[in-house]
């Protein structure tokens, strides 16, 4: 995720009320299962495609500060970030519609057309430390229009939880902890498959020792050792699905 373009720090967690909808997953997974346990789902993937995948997100999702991909210059896409790794872990064709900057009203305005696009049987969620300003209550709120979107398609949404940020951007962690309360809870009580990207990345060991292990200089993006824990902690609950 590109830092957004205001650096103070936002509002901070308020209470949300999570509405029950047609049950598919069974809530987050850090990455840690020995194999994943399918779950029944809605048969009816209408005109889907059940071997594509997309991740709908950031500049995180877009791959930014990976190996590969320097900036967020369009010839990128692709190139980085945890989907290549994770259509290698999966054989399954991982479409990366990341937008370096964009906040979760972004995913609202794009989910539509995207799910247009691609056809997917799947879509991987994962908003943002770029909703800082905007709040848990707004970030909770528009991922429940990207999963009845989703849903509406026959596409079966699975959410991500935000990574930890450490050095110039350590004070956005008690906004990320606010957030990823509450993707965990809308997760499980919308019966969804999670990917917990902040515990799979606090239990690494490097990380443990250093957060560099796993985090760029920025502190705020993966580096490729973070892309591929990514692409490792979204498997499970990918594979549980589809």
């Amino acid at each position: 995720m590109c830092a957004p373009d205001r650096f103070a720090f936002g509002a901070l967690v308020r209470g949300t009320a999570l509405v029950l909808t047609l049950a598919v997953g069974s809530g987050c997974s850090s990455g840690s299962s020995s194999s994943p346990t399918p779950v029944d789902i809605d048969p009816d993937l209408g005109t889907n495609n059940p071997a594509v995948v997309v991740g709908l997100g950031d500049s995180i999702t877009f791959g930014v500060e990976d190996i590969n991909v320097p900036d967020c210059d369009e010839s990128y896409r692709g190139a980085g970030g945890y989907c290549p790794p994770l259509q290698a872990l999966t054989g399954k064709t991982v479409v990366d519609e990341g937008i370096c900057g964009e906040d979760s009203y972004g995913g609202v305005d794009r989910i539509n057309s995207v799910l247009h696009r691609w056809h997917p049987g799947v879509i991987l969620i994962d908003y943002s430390p770029n909703d800082l300003f905007n709040g848990t209550e707004a970030v909770i709120s528009n991922l429940r229009i990207m999963i009845d979107a989703a849903r509406k398609n026959h596409t079966v949404p699975v959410l991500g939880t935000l990574i930890p940020a450490t050095g110039e951007h350590t004070g956005w962690n008690p906004f990320i902890v606010s957030v990823n309360a509450q993707i965990r809870a809308l997760a499980a009580e919308q019966g969804l498959e999670c990917a917990d990207h902040y515990m799979a990345f606090k239990n690494d060991p490097g990380f443990m020792v250093s957060p560099y292990a796993l985090l760029w200089e920025d502190g705020l993006h993966p580096n490729h050792a973070g892309y591929e824990l990514m692409a490792k902690t979204w498997r499970w609950p990918l594979l549980r699905v589809y």
